[in-house]
C-alpha cells in the first residue's frame, strides 16, 4: 500500500482541480494523473470523476473517503512520533567495566567503533566491583557492562572470551618449583587477594569454594598494580588475571608466572538488560565488539 497515493487523491479532492492540486504538491499533472489511475487500478474502481467543472469523488470514493482520512491521519502521527523519537535518541553508549578490561580492551574498542561510527559517544564508566556495575546495568545508568559470568543473573549475556588467572611470585620463590601450581599450596596469609568495595574477587573466591578450600588470605587490595608491586618486594604472592599480566609482566622482570592447577578461568562477556529492547547504538557497540574477539584484536 502506497500512502503517498492516498495523500494525492485527498489533496485532488480538496482542491478539486488536478492543476491545483500540482501546483501545491510539487508534481506534474501527466505525474498525478498516473498515480490516480494507479491506485484505481490496485482498488477495483473508479474513484474520481473528471469533468470541466473539475474533479470530484465518485459514489464509491465518498463511501471509502473517511478510511482513506483515517489511514492518511494514523500514517502522519506515526511519522511524527518516529521523527521526535529520532530525535531523542541518544548518541552515546555508556559502557561499564573493570579497570583491567579499561586498560586492555577499552582503548582499541572504542578507536574501532568511533572509526565505524563517528557520531555515537561512549561514555567510559570504570568500576572495581561487579555488584556495583550489575546494580548500575540494571538501574539504566549503563548501556553494557563488561564483567565476568555469574550464575543466575537476570539479564541477556554475550559471550566475548576467557581470562586465566596465573600464579604471580617472586623468581627465588618456593612455589616457583611447579609448572602448574596446585591450588591449595596458594591458598595461605601470604596471599594477596584482590578487593573492591563488594569484597574479594568474586571469581577468585568462588574458584577456592568450589574445591572446598578454606579462604586464609590475610592481605589484600584495590588494585591488580599495587598487588605487582607488593610482590615485586617479596612481600606476598599474588592470582592476576592474565589480561593484566599481558600488559604489566614485562615492566616487572623479578616476577614469576604460573598457572594453577586445576586453571582458574573467568568467563568476560557483555550484560545487556535485554537485547531485543537495546536501542541501535548499544548494539552497534556489541557487535563491534564481537567482530573484534573474532578478528582476535582483543
Amino acid at each position: 500500500m502506497d500512502i503517498k497515493k492516498y495523500e494525492v487523491l485527498l489533496k485532488v479532492i480538496e482542491k478539486g482541480s488536478y492543476v491545483r492540486a500540482c501546483k501545491e504538491l510539487g508534481y506534474t499533472q501527466s505525474g498525478i494523473t498516473h498515480m490516480m489511475n494507479s491506485l484505481e487500478k490496485e482498488i477495483g474502481f473508479p474513484l474520481l470523476l473528471r469533468s470541466n467543472k473539475g474533479v470530484r469523488p465518485t459514489s464509491e470514493g465518498e463511501t471509502i473517503l473517511p478510511y482513506i482520512q483515517k489511514l492518511v491521519a494514523v500514517n502522519t502521527e506515526v511519522e511524527d512520533q518516529c521523527n521526535l523519537a529520532r530525535r531523542n535518541i541518544k548518541k552515546k553508549v555508556c559502557v561499564g567495566c573493570f579497570p583491567t578490561i579499561s586498560c586492555a580492551w577499552m582503548p582499541s574498542l572504542i578507536e574501532r567503533f568511533h572509526q565505524q561510527y563517528p557520531h555515537i559517544q561512549v561514555d567510559l564508566v570504570e568500576e572495581n566491583g561487579f555488584e556495583q556495575l550489575e546494580e548500575w546495568l540494571n538501574t539504566g545508568m549503563l548501556d553494557v557492562a563488561i564483567i565476568s559470568r555469574q550464575p543466575g543473573r537476570d539479564y541477556d549475556w554475550v559471550d566475548l572470551k576467557e581470562d586465566q588467572y596465573k600464579a604471580v611470585l617472586p623468581k627465588d620463590h618456593d612455589l616457583c618449583r611447579y609448572k602448574k601450581i596446585p591450588a591449595a599450596e596458594m591458598m595461605g596469609p601470604d596471599l594477596y587477594m584482590y578487593r573492591s568495595l563488594d569484597g574479594q574477587d568474586i571469581d577468585v573466591v568462588s574458584y577456592f569454594q568450589r574445591l572446598n578450600i578454606p579462604n586464609t588470605a590475610k592481605f589484600t587490595s584495590y588494585s591488580d598494580h599495587t598487588v605487582l608491586y607488593l610482590i615485586e618486594k617479596k612481600l606476598g604472592i599474588g592470582l592476576l588475571p592474565e589480561l593484566l599480566l599481558k600488559l604489566n609482566i614485562s615492566e616487572h622482570p623479578d616476577l614469576e608466572t604460573r598457572p594453577l592447577d586445576p586453571p582458574v578461568i573467568r568467563h568476560l562477556g557483555m550484560a545487556v538488560r535485554s537485547l531485543s529492547s537495546a536501542s541501535l547504538h548499544t548494539r552497534r557497540f556489541i557487535e563491534c565488539a564481537v567482530e573484534m574477539v573474532k578478528d582476535n584484536i582483543l
